[in-house]
């Protein structure tokens, strides 16, 4: 069994393949046998740019700092500059302005 953890988490592996990870935001528990209760933290972010902008910026408050993947409306991949304000924020910058998703992970 692999376990996948982000940096700043800890995962413990139960008997029955559960896997428990806790953050400061919250702990998960996933597994394949037995009973399991989950807080489940987002771990993922979609963000919808609805109007045309050469700057955006993003809270997704996922409380680390995530890989992102940007689209414009054709969804065609794009390029741009990205500074992490804060583990909960982002701000992307672009030659010219279009609209478009962000997606983080």
């Amino acid at each position: 069994m692999s376990q996948y953890v982000r940096p700043g988490a800890n995962a413990t592996t139960y008997v029955n393949d559960v896997i428990s990870i806790t953050t400061p935001s919250g702990t998960a528990s996933f597994g394949t046998g037995g009973t399991t209760e989950a807080v489940v933290q987002d771990l993922a972010y979609a963000h919808n740019q609805g109007t045309s902008s050469a700057t955006w910026t993003i809270v997704h408050n996922l409380d680390f700092f995530p890989n992102v993947t940007v689209v414009d409306s054709a969804g065609t991949i794009v390029e741009g500059e990205i500074v992490y304000t804060s583990r909960n924020q982002i701000v992307l910058t672009f030659s010219a302005a279009f609209s478009g998703k962000a997606y983080l992970s």
